[in-house]
């Protein structure tokens, strides 16, 4: 770990700046982590589509001090960047660390907490999919490669294909410095047993592919019943990490006031079920709220040991329709429920698609912050999640999107966002054409845009003026 210091952060921010662009549009597609737009969702996802319709083998694989051993020659080679900025980044490569006021040299990888260390990691495994693929021949079946930052996992048909897609990597990766890490790298199977366990951990999730009637079984491109169901889940060590953080806090906060306590633990309730969320989830969040009522009822009786649990129940929970407990103190500041937080599967992103490639549209429904997305269209495009404000329909790829006034410059309206709309072309001539045969901006129908506007925009429809309503 090196943390640099604010000036060389600022510059190797910079430096990622420009760089980023040009990777982004080269790395492979199946390449996640410490990338804009591409997150540990994106890549289960594309581990479903990999097996959703076969049972295969899985080499599920771990690289050993990723960010610690990158050969720094190997890596400013493959840069190919110009002069100036090949001899930067060579500076903060070998730049050194102070740490108890003792210097170390740092003569391989990129530190840790570096700005631009993640893209520097990135660069370093980019080729990695491509030389496994190259060397499977048609016939035998491509396998499936999916990685994110430094955890991977190679899918295929046969034992065999695994075993020899792990070969093909450790050559690869010994060129750049780089090995596998044997007491992460394993190989299983996503349904049968392979050495007396079936299925795989990821990123905090459990891949596997369970056995089921033919009511619940999946079925392939042409309809067939494949006899088994393929179901991604938080894993066992996420469940027992996540419900011991929550003991942790309230030991702690054994003296608290209740406030206090559903403020710690709020936000991790909350990080936690939005984590898990697009998954098979909704039964695990029901045993981390009942695991949690237990903790929270131990914490209120050592509190209270002399009163009965009638009384206790009454002080620290309120009851309410439809719901079994709700953990709640006088002011009515509620603690959240695991539950509370609906199950919602995410879209895996587009190919090689990347935030710099121009497609606003495409981006402003995905992403809710980045420097491509500043300008007043992608912000208005987010306002309006897609659609546009007069017909309500959702915008295309090859709509010409334009700009207008809610309320006319000519009737007081000024260039504030708030005040302006994302149209089709052909809906923003309909609109002018309204105002033209009327003569009039009747500004009652103007629909007023609430506080909370950056995130969701009610949507506009033409009224018989021409102008917009709700």
């Amino acid at each position: 770990m090196g943390i640099p210091v604010m000036i060389e952060r600022a510059r190797q921010h910079l430096a990622k700046l420009a760089l980023e662009p040009e990777w982004e549009a080269r790395f492979e597609p199946n390449s996640y982590g410490f990338r804009p737009g591409r997150s540990c969702h994106d890549a289960l996802e594309a581990i479903f589509n990999a097996i959703k319709q076969k049972e295969k083998y899985v080499l599920d694989a771990d690289l050993k001090g990723a960010f610690d051993n990158i050969n720094h020659q190997k890596l400013l080679d493959k840069l190919k960047t110009y002069p100036a900025m090949k001899r930067t980044i060579q500076a903060w490569l070998k730049a050194g660390a102070i740490d108890k006021e003792a210097f170390e040299e740092t003569r391989s990888g990129t530190p840790q907490g570096g700005t631009i260390s993640p893209l520097l990691m990135n660069v370093a495994l980019h080729g990695m999919e491509t030389t496994v693929m190259e060397a499977f021949r048609t016939k035998e079946g491509k396998p499936q490669f999916v990685r994110y930052a430094d955890d991977l996992v190679v899918f295929h048909a046969t034992e065999e294909g695994v075993k020899r897609a792990r070969a093909v990597l450790e050559t690869w990766l010994m060129d750049i410095g780089l090995e596998l890490k044997p007491s992460k790298t394993k190989i299983a199977h996503t349904f049968t047993p392979y050495e007396g366990n079936a299925g795989f951990d990821f990123l905090g999730f459990t891949v596997r592919q369970f056995p089921v009637g033919k009511t619940h079984t999946g079925k392939n491109t042409y309809g067939k019943p494949l006899g088994f169901k393929t179901i991604i889940s938080p894993s066992k060590e996420a469940i027992k990490g996540h419900m011991e953080d929550i003991g942790e806090k309230i030991r702690k906060l054994r003296s608290a006031t209740q406030e206090q306590l559903i403020g710690t633990l709020n936000p991790i309730i909350r990080g936690w079920a939005n984590y898990y969320r697009t998954v098979v989830a909704a039964k695990t969040f029901s045993l981390c709220d009942h695991l949690t009522y237990q903790q929270l009822r131990r914490w209120a009786y050592r509190r209270h040991p002399t009163k009965g649990r009638q009384w206790i129940v009454r002080k620290y929970w309120k009851m309410e329709k439809g719901a079994s407990w709700i953990f709640q103190d006088q002011e009515e500041h509620v603690l959240r429920r695991h539950n509370a937080r609906p199950i919602q599967r995410h879209t895996k992103v587009r190919g090689t698609a990347s935030p710099y490639d121009g497609n606003l549209l495409y981006w402003s429904t995905r992403l809710k912050k980045h420097a491509m997305l500043s300008g007043t269209l992608s912000k208005l495009l987010q306002k309006q999640q897609g659609k546009c404000r007069w017909c309500e329909l959702l915008f295309k790829d090859e709509d010409h999107i334009e700009i207008d006034h809610m309320v006319p410059k000519s009737a007081g309206g000024g260039d504030e966002l708030s005040n302006k709309c994302a149209l089709h072309r052909h809906c923003h001539d309909q609109r002018h054409a309204q105002h033209s045969e009327t003569g009039v901006h009747d500004k009652s129908h103007i629909i007023e845009e609430p506080d909370d506007a950056k995130v969701t925009c009610p949507v506009l429809k033409p009224s018989v003026g021409g102008d917009f309503h709700a």
